[in-house]
C-alpha cells in the first residue's frame, strides 16, 4: 500500500510539473490517472488479485553518472559583479 501511495504521488507530481499534462487531455478523468491508478491497485492488494507486471528499474544512466561525478573538478566558481 505505500508504494501505491507513493506512485500515485510521484504522477500526481509529473502531472502538475507538466510532463504529463502536455498530452491530449481525457474529458473522463484526470490525466494522472491514466498512467497509474491508485483506486485499482488498491483494490487488487486488498483481494489479493495482482494482474500489474512488476516495475523493472534501470540504473545505468545514474551509475554512470555517479563515476562521472567522482572525477569531475569541482572548483568553486567567482561571482562577477
Amino acid at each position: 500500500m505505500a508504494n501505491i501511495d507513493r506512485f500515485e504521488r510521484q504522477v500526481q507530481s509529473a502531472w502538475v510539473a507538466g510532463i504529463v499534462s502536455k498530452q491530449k487531455r481525457s474529458r473522463k478523468e484526470p490525466p494522472a490517472k491514466k498512467y497509474f491508478d491508485a483506486e485499482k491497485a488498491r483494490k487488487e492488494v486488498l483481494s489479493g488479485t495482482s494482474n500489474t507486471k512488476p516495475i523493472e528499474l534501470d540504473f545505468t544512466n545514474y551509475n554512470q553518472m555517479r563515476e562521472e561525478l567522482k572525477t569531475f573538478n569541482w572548483q568553486p566558481v567567482e561571482k562577477k559583479s
